[in-house]
Parts: structure tokens; sequence; C-alpha cells
């Protein structure tokens, strides 16, 4: 007899409704969405069952993020939002991985690494090298999803070749490719964090051949997270890296290429799933405003680094300025052009800058809301009132300020007005395309200020919880 997934009771299909009605509590479920039910509550019974560590969980009373630690260390700041307020503390249980990959740089080497990749951008701010900053990176284990997918058997794709043409007619004969695949993909992985952004685990990959069955031992010193994204949601991904691997050697062989066959699939798939603890010096970088952060990155296997790099204003204007020079005495060497060719050339980047804050507005969007990473998104997804699954509304919005086209728009007609009326005075035309060039470059001012708003995020307010609280 099915129960109820709300307070356990037994339920009854109701044939006028046609759903199935709690008489205990009077809920109603459609028959699918109870079967769905069932096989959440057998999983979590499968996951209650395995291995738990414990710990001292410290939570965020500002981001909702929590920390789990396994020694007498204590939290002093929230890793994600930077904030000096991780208050609420108490013992946590969570599920154990299957395995984990240890730590095998130190704190020290990965900064050091850090500090050289950095030294590398000349427009970095100040704030992103200073000895505080370097404080704050801190060992955090995060939950990763592991894939094994495997393919061993004939695999059948279509082929063709040229037969013979006739008038206006080319014809081919069809040719049905095999090839005995016997190919395994072991520790295709993806982090099961929604507040880990997915560009960041792919930013810094894992050498899967250092992992090891899980132990207990290798925790004490450093923290870990809880997964809060289902392990099942990147099977489709790992599936098309094994296929586009395998796809790339098998273009390789002769007979595929002879019979145009320049596409060749084997259709993989997941067998063992797993999660595993993987090593990550993680540190939340606020901006000098307090506005926003950025986030720095460091495997904590390989000692590879990822991380935001917003651009300082007074560093790019400095560098803009030096530049001007040579280009200004190259320009004088020029010979003399027409004054209207002048405002054509004002014109031609004006549209090219509006191309490029275009693009970067799109992908500031994305990247804002999150719209390209899977694991948040599959958090975020939430039933409205009739039942069906929708995307969670953002809690902020990227607005796109009418003052980034302005300049541009006011550039273009500026010049193209010039050309249309065409004065007598050749001051007008240059005027004209004085002062259009003068607004494109205030318009590089945004592209900078846009440029630093992608590469951060807005500090959360309460935005989710870090850990799994409920186990």
């Amino acid at each position: 007899m099915s129960k109820c997934p709300h307070c356990g009771a037994e339920v009854q299909y109701k044939p006028d409704t046609k759903k199935v009605h709690c008489e205990y509590c009077g809920s109603d479920f459609n028959v699918s969405e109870l079967l769905q039910e069932a096989k959440k509550a057998k999983e979590r019974e499968i996951e209650d069952s395995k291995p738990q560590i414990s710990g001292k969980a410290y939570s965020c009373t500002q981001c909702g993020a929590t920390l789990l630690s396994f020694d007498e260390t204590a939290v002093t700041f929230c890793s994600y939002c930077g904030s000096q307020n991780m208050i609420e503390e108490k013992t946590m249980q969570q599920t154990a991985p299957e395995v984990i990959i240890p730590f095998a740089k130190t704190q020290d080497e990965c900064i050091r690494n850090y500090k050289r990749k950095i030294s590398h951008f000349i427009f970095s701010p100040n704030y992103m090298k200073s000895d505080l900053v370097v404080k704050k990176f801190r060992g955090i284990y995060m939950p990763y999803g592991i894939y094994n997918l495997s393919y061993n058997g004939d695999t059948v794709n279509r082929g063709k070749k040229y037969n013979h043409r006739s008038g206006d007619y080319v014809y081919y004969d069809d040719y049905d490719i095999h090839a005995q695949v016997d190919a395994s993909y072991n520790g295709i992985s993806f982090d099961l964090l929604s507040k880990f952004y997915d560009e960041y685990s792919h930013a810094i990959p894992f050498d899967y051949h250092g992992a090891e069955e899980f132990n207990v031992n290798y925790l004490p010193g450093f923290y870990a997270d809880s997964k809060d994204v289902e392990i099942g949601t990147y099977s489709p991904e790992a599936i098309q890296i094994a296929a586009s691997d395998s796809t790339h050697y098998l273009r390789r062989k002769h007979i595929y290429a002879k019979y145009q066959c320049y596409s060749p699939i084997v259709n993989f798939h997941v067998g063992e799933k797993k999660v595993g603890f993987f090593p990550v010096y993680f540190a939340a970088i606020r901006d000098k405003d307090d506005k926003h952060l950025h986030y720095a990155i460091i495997n904590g296997q390989t000692g590879e680094v990822a991380a935001d790099m917003p651009i300082d204003f007074a560093k790019y204007i400095i560098f803009s300025l030096v530049l001007a020079i040579p280009i200004f005495f190259f320009v004088n060497f020029i010979p003399i052009v027409l004054p209207w060719v002048v405002n054509l050339f004002t014109i031609f980047m004006a549209i090219v800058a509006w191309i490029i804050c275009a693009t970067q507005i799109s992908a500031c969007n994305d990247r804002y809301n999150r719209i390209n990473d899977k694991g948040f998104n599959q958090v975020m997804v939430e039933k409205d009132e009739n039942g069906k699954f929708k995307r969670k509304k953002p809690e902020k919005q990227y607005k796109v300020k009418f003052s980034y086209w302005s300049k541009y728009l006011a550039a273009i007609l500026l010049s193209f007005g010039t050309i249309v009326l065409n004065p007598v005075s050749d001051m007008f035309y240059y005027g004209s395309a004085v002062i259009g060039l003068v607004l494109i470059l205030f318009s590089f001012f945004d592209l900078v200020k846009i440029h630093n708003i992608l590469v951060s995020r807005p500090i959360p307010q309460l935005e989710k919880r870090g850990g799994d609280e409920s186990e």
C-alpha cells in the first residue's frame, strides 16, 4: 500500500477526481507525482543508510552558507560572502562520500600560485593582491558527482559514397559502418554545489587517479560542504563528454572519412555514480565599495588557479594615456584625409563599440542570473500553483542602464547628421568627429564597469543555506 509523503498514512485512489487522496492530512496527489515521491523517499532511505560523518557546523547569518569543521578550529568568517559573522555553531551530520582526493598542496604553495597568476594582470586592483585577501583562503572539501561510463559492443553509423552523376542529380550509395567498441570513461566529475559556479569546476580540473576510498582522517584541518544538487543532474553532460571524445577518436579511422561519416556516435550510458570530496582553496574577495564579491579558487591537488579579475579604473586610464602618445605621433604622419571620412570612421568606431557593449551586457545578464549554471538552475526549480515546474525568480537582476547606449547613439547621430547637412566649413566635420570620439572614449569606461560586474556577483542576502541541515 502506498503511503502519503506528507504524513505517512495510507492513501486511496479517488476515481471522481482521478487523484490519490490521504484521509488523514487531506493531501491530494497525481498518480505519477506519488510515484516520483515514492522513488525519492526510497533514495532518501538508501542515503540515510550510508555512513555518516559529523562535525561542528558554522552557519553564516548573512548568506546562509554552512561549513562543517572536523577539529577545534573555529570559523571566523564566511568563505562564500566574506562576512565576519559565522556565529551559529552546532553539531551536524552528513552522508559520507564514497571517495576523496586528499589535499596535496599546502596553503602557502597555493597562495604563491595565486600571486603569480594575478601578477600577470596589469589592470587588477591592488585589493586583489593584499595580504588580507590571501589570508582568507580556506581549504574546503567540495562535493563532486563522479560518473563512470562504458560501452562494449557493436556501434553502427551511417555513411555514403559517391556513385555517379546524371544531369543535375548526384547519386550516392548509403552504407552502415560497423565498429566494435570497448571503451570506458571513469572519473568524469561535476561539482554538486549550487553556489559553486560550474565555470570554476571546469577551470580547475582534478586528476581522478589521485582519488582514494573515503577516509575520515583526511578531514581534520579542513572544512567541508554538503551537496545540494542531485547527482543525476550532470549525467547528460558526462555522456556528452564521453561521446565527444570517442567521436574524435573514431574520426581518425580512415573508413569514416572514406564514407563521409564525419561525426560517428557511440551511445554511452552512465553506469556507476558516486559522490566524492575534492580539495579546493577558496576565497571570497569584496570590492572596495563592499557591493560585489570576486571569487578566487585554487585546486588543492594540482595548485591550478581560477580567479575573477576586475579592472582598476586608475590603472586603465594611465595605460590608455601612455598608449595614446605613440598613436598620436603615428597619426600625424598619415596623409590628410577628407573631413567626411573622419566622421565615417567615428560612426564605424561607435558601431563596433556598441556591438562589444551589447555582447558584454548579454554575457553579464547570463552570468548575473546564472542562466548556464545547471546545478544552480536545478536547485532553483519549484512547483507553481498548477503543479508545473518553473525556475524561481532570482532575487536580483542586472539592469541595463540607458546611459550605456546613449553615448553610441549620440556619436552616430552627430557624425551622420554632419555628413547629411554637408556644412561649408571643415571645422564642423572635425568638431563633430572629436565630440563623437570623446563619447566613444567615455563609453569604454562603461565597458570596464560592465566587465567588473561580469567578473563579480552581488553580495548574497540570505540567498540560500550552504549545508544540508536536514541530515
